[in-house]
């Protein structure tokens, strides 16, 4: 029982910082947003199709649904990746981390829930969180678009987790994973045909590609699945805010990346502010259930 238990918690920390450190190889591959997303769903989609039940996929319904899913995802990585092309990965990271807020502040306009208080308070948490890591910023240093960006695949994000609700009743995570990312790689297909970046990349980018696909995404996504067998999903979802801190260390040891100590301080009430919301969100699901 121990070992299962520590096991588990060891996939649960190894899968957010392999989050985490998506960011950080992203900034390293020399190409595009469009090219870092296409390249990162399509290999997530080929890691993921042998562990997937094929029967169930074809019994997917709702089209609509699933091409919405698919949309957002993609749009979700394109506006993180395209975070990390303006400031230090710190910004793009934390501006993400607002996805909590948004899921809670959605979620009862979504699905006609009862709201609560605390919602408004951790929101305007969440802003002084950000406007304090970017006191010392200037439009010109790219940090202000950085966080912008990033709120925006935080936004998309929760859209994504609210839509694919019903979806996840009748898949595994591993399966809505493959669904999601599959989708997502058609519908960039042609911009991707049109742009042509990946027509003149070198094998090392391909191999970094593949790499950002089938570690950083489909293990990742199936080493957190893998721990939600195991652990409860307050524990999971209090333990996957810790993204950011992950991403913002591994970015100082490889990328030699640097935030000041506003952006620091910021980003620690950030962090406090979701990981309550995080909290707050999973004990209220277990009271109406």
């Amino acid at each position: 029982m121990q070992t299962s238990l520590f096991r588990s918690l060891l996939s649960l920390h190894l899968a957010v910082m392999l989050f985490g450190a998506a960011g950080v190889i992203g900034k390293y591959i020399a190409v595009g947003a469009l090219s870092l997303v296409f390249g990162r769903t399509l290999f997530a989609a080929v890691s993921l199709a042998p562990l997937v039940n094929w029967r169930c996929v074809k019994a997917t319904k709702n089209l609509a649904s699933t091409l919405g899913n698919g949309a957002l995802l993609a749009l979700h990585w394109l506006s993180f990746f395209a975070s990390l092309q303006y400031a230090a990965v710190a910004f793009g990271l934390m501006g993400f981390a607002t996805y909590p807020i948004f899921v809670a502040l959605l979620e009862p306009w979504i699905f006609r829930l009862p709201r609560h208080r605390r919602e408004t308070w951790m929101a305007v948490m969440v802003v002084f969180g950000l406007l304090v890591m970017l006191s010392d910023a200037h439009w010109q240093d790219g940090s202000v678009m950085a966080v912008g960006m990033g709120i925006i695949s935080g936004l998309s994000f929760a859209l994504l987790t609210l839509n694919t609700r019903d979806q996840s009743k009748s898949l595994s995570a591993t399966q809505v994973a493959f669904i999601q990312n599959s989708v997502a790689c058609f519908l960039l297909l042609p911009l991707i045909l049109y742009h042509g970046e990946l027509c003149s990349v070198s094998i090392k980018t391909w191999f970094l590609l593949a790499l950002l696909g089938s570690v950083f995404t489909a293990l990742s996504h199936s080493l957190f699945a893998y721990s939600l067998q195991r652990l409860p999903a307050t524990l999971a979802s209090l333990t996957a805010s810790l993204e950011p801190v992950y991403g913002i260390g591994l970015a100082y040891i490889f990328l030699d990346e640097v935030v000041s100590f506003r952006a620091i301080c910021g980003a620690a009430i950030v962090l406090l502010a979701t990981s309550f919301a995080t909290y707050a969100h999973r004990s209220t699901e277990n009271e109406s259930s």
